[in-house]
């Protein structure tokens, strides 16, 4: 790194001017994410399922954006150390860096825990279809049992408050009503067992919930590691704190060259 500012001075470029922009563009690359994350998140619904895989898809997918913005500030500060103001907000980003790779690494719990929201909903939803569908049969069992005759049974039927399948075929008609009245009845309890047994075998969403964490996890995982690698330099100091020594370590050198 030392030899690469050597050279851009060599060179006569400006290197404040390249710091300033190099804080612009990292600026620029965090309004992008922020405004690309409130898109995705607006408007709030905490507790939806949705919207929180919503919410990781998105910072998964624009979470290089900060982390590209974090290294161009720490080059910005490299390139002109004495800047006071790039310090403190590369400190201040260092910070945030952190709590970044805390966030991202939290991601992982969030997708299984929304994914096992969304199966939630989705079973509660089927249920509520199963317990509709036997209040319906228990509807058309009670007419079926009380009716009397073809018509009687007609008028009956079409007195219910729910949607009706239509006239009956010449077939049914023909039969006597008592044996119709029992084919009936007979598949009206096959329907009932079938939707019981429905609501008996559904299957614990094993696969779903490893299916959303792998999904997830390498990419949290990296965002995560590369936010945390910025933010803690080598021997676990603050990345603040490492910039600073390469600083002084960069002015030594300078000073070493100067007088040899």
């Amino acid at each position: 790194m030392i030899n690469v500012l050597e050279d851009l001075k060599s060179r006569q470029v400006d290197l404040p001017e390249l710091a300033l922009r190099l804080w612009l563009v990292s600026l620029a690359l965090l309004v992008v994410f922020a405004a690309t994350v409130l898109n995705a998140v607006l408007p709030l619904r905490l507790l939806d399922p949705r919207w929180q895989q919503g919410l990781i898809q998105a910072l998964l997918f624009q979470g290089f954006l900060p982390l590209i913005a974090l290294v161009l500030l720490q080059l910005a500060v490299l390139l002109n150390p004495g800047n006071s103001r790039l310090r403190r907000r590369r400190d201040r980003f260092c910070r945030l860096a952190l709590v970044a790779a805390l966030g991202f690494a939290l991601l992982i719990p969030l997708q299984l825990a929304s994914t096992w929201g969304s199966f939630n909903q989705l079973a509660s939803g089927q249920s509520q279809q199963r317990l509709q569908g036997v209040a319906v049969i228990g509807q058309l069992r009670q007419a079926i049992s009380a009716a009397s005759s073809h018509q009687d049974l007609a008028s009956r039927l079409a007195a219910l408050p729910i949607p009706q399948s239509g006239p009956s075929s010449p077939a049914d008609l023909a039969l006597p009503f008592p044996q119709r009245q029992r084919n009936l009845l007979e598949g009206l309890a096959r329907s009932e067992r079938q939707l019981i047994s429905a609501a008996t075998a559904a299957p614990f969403p094993w696969s779903a919930l490893i299916g959303a964490a792998l999904r997830v996890i390498p990419t949290a995982l990296a965002l995560a590691g590369g936010f945390a690698a910025l933010a803690i330099g080598h021997g676990g100091r603050p990345a603040g704190q490492q910039a600073l020594a390469e600083e002084e370590a960069y002015f030594e050198a300078l000073g070493r060259n100067a007088g040899g």
